[in-house]
């Protein structure tokens, strides 16, 4: 083949400038793809943390719902309650124990078993181990005080990540539902506890991992309120009373 004077070869800057706009190209990419990597994890952790939160808020409603029972009315002439006062019986749950901001505790049969159980929220405000956060004990209740006769609580972690410190609020049963004034419990509020027939819990979840676009922590709030189905044994005459 026969060349002539006006064929040539690629020149070495023509190859640079190539090359480098092939970099320029292909750092744009990556660079669009490391974004959509952390716009996952963002929206993966964003979605765990609400998870968490709302399986922890349907865990507390069911386990209101059972507060109380069984009470009193369900051993009628049975005589089975030997305990004195029968609010110590550990066949017999007594309702809401305590309230406050950071605390619910509450006797029930919450897992069917036919037993009563202790249940204890409580919020870890220490910063470890993935606090601020919600921990959940459960224990067989024993015949003794419910307030402060009880076996020492074992609380496992249920949710990371908690916000607001102002966790819990109880209402007085009445068509307006009044705010009751926290902390109050069952040895020392006896007839206020009684009155209560509502619990809300409100909690305020940061996910672990910041939004890479905003360069903020996602943040969540969740709000679950529970009606107490059972009668309380805190005090006799009101409303939520076991007569």
């Amino acid at each position: 083949m026969k060349i002539t004077g006006n064929q040539r070869g690629t020149s070495l800057i023509e190859l640079m400038i190539v090359i480098l706009i092939l970099m320029i190209i292909l750092t744009a990419v990556f660079e669009v793809i490391n974004v959509a990597q952390q716009r996952t994890t963002t929206e993966q952790s964003k979605l765990d943390m609400f998870q968490q939160g709302r399986e922890f808020m349907d865990q507390m409603s069911r386990d209101l719902h059972q507060a109380g029972y069984p009470s009193p009315r369900n051993f009628l002439g049975t005589g089975v309650l030997t305990a004195s006062p029968v609010s110590n019986d550990l066949k017999t749950a007594v309702g809401i124990v305590k309230v406050s901001d950071g605390d619910l505790w509450f006797e029930g049969d919450v897992d069917g078993s036919g037993s009563v159980s202790v249940v204890r929220y409580h919020l870890d405000t220490s910063t470890t181990n993935g606090c601020p956060c919600l921990k959940r004990s459960q224990l067989p209740k024993i015949s003794a005080n419910p307030y402060s006769g009880q076996t020492t609580e074992s609380y496992q972690v249920e949710v990371q990540g908690v916000q607001n410190t102002s966790i819990f609020s109880a209402f007085a049963w009445g068509a307006t539902g009044t705010p009751v004034t926290l902390p109050i419990d069952f040895s020392g509020n006896a007839n206020t506890m009684a009155t209560i027939d509502t619990i809300q819990a409100v909690v305020t979840l940061q996910a672990p991992i910041q939004d890479p676009k905003t360069g903020i922590k996602p943040v969540t709030t969740l709000v679950v309120t529970a009606k107490l189905n059972n009668c309380s044994q805190a005090a006799s005459g009101f409303a939520m009373s076991c007569q």
